[in-house]
């Protein structure tokens, strides 16, 4: 009997100790809201950019002068390969879209890569939450 009251104190502390270790790290949890930047100057710019260039082994990645400015999303894709006239090689293309999108916790801008779910923070971008638009 002594036996089975100790591995009952063992399994009820074990679970004690899983019930805080999840209610600490739910009350960490930090709240991402799609965003939108404020202003995005060239040198923001070139930070996204290279975040995503980070993500492509280095490549290098243009985006739009207003990108993230109406949208929290970003799509691009691979510049297709063409001819001396500036038709795609072997007519159309299939190269794959690459999607990301900006979010913030309230105080920084974060950049999600929708494919991997990867993160970086973008610490030179101001933004706001898409719904104080």
């Amino acid at each position: 009997m002594l036996h089975f009251n100790k591995a009952m104190l063992l399994i009820a502390s074990m679970a004690m100790s899983l019930i805080v270790a999840s209610g600490c790290a739910s009350a960490t949890k930090v709240d991402l809201r799609e965003a939108l930047a404020k202003t995005l100057n060239a040198s923001q710019k070139q930070s996204v950019e290279d975040t995503i260039s980070t993500w492509f082994g280095g490549a290098k990645i243009t985006i739009a002068d207003d990108a993230f400015s109406k949208t929290p999303q970003l799509i691009i894709e691979r510049k297709a390969q063409r001819d001396s006239r500036g038709l795609p090689v072997e007519g159309r293309h299939d190269n794959p879209v690459f999607s990301f999108t900006l979010l913030s916790n309230g105080e920084q801008c974060i950049l999600r890569n929708e494919q991997s779910g990867e993160l970086a923070k973008l610490e030179s971008v101001s933004c706001y939450f898409v719904s104080d638009a």
